[in-house]
C-alpha cells in the first residue's frame, strides 16, 4: 500500500513539474522583436542593457545576442 502511494506522489510530482516547464513559451527561443508589445526588432548596441532587461524579466532569464546577423534575446532554459 505504501509502494502505490509513493507511486502516486512520483508521478504526480513528474507531472507538476513537466507542466510547470511548458507554461513558459518563451524560453530556448530567440525573439527578433521585443518589447511591452514587441513592438522593437532587434537591438542596436545602445538598446542591448534595455534588451538585456528585457529578456530577464520576460524570460527565466535572458539575453541580447548576435544570431544569423540580427541582435535576438534568446531566452535561457
Amino acid at each position: 500500500m505504501e509502494r502505490t502511494g509513493a507511486a502516486v506522489v512520483l508521478i504526480v510530482l513528474a507531472f507538476l513539474v513537466a507542466s510547470a516547464a511548458s507554461s513558459n513559451p518563451m524560453c530556448c527561443n530567440d525573439y527578433h522583436s521585443w518589447g511591452s508589445q514587441n513592438q522593437i526588432n532587434g537591438c542596436s548596441s545602445d538598446q542591448n542593457g534595455d534588451c538585456n532587461s528585457w529578456c530577464q524579466t520576460s524570460c527565466r532569464g535572458g539575453e541580447c545576442k548576435l544570431r544569423s546577423g540580427h541582435h535576438k534575446c534568446h531566452c535561457y532554459c
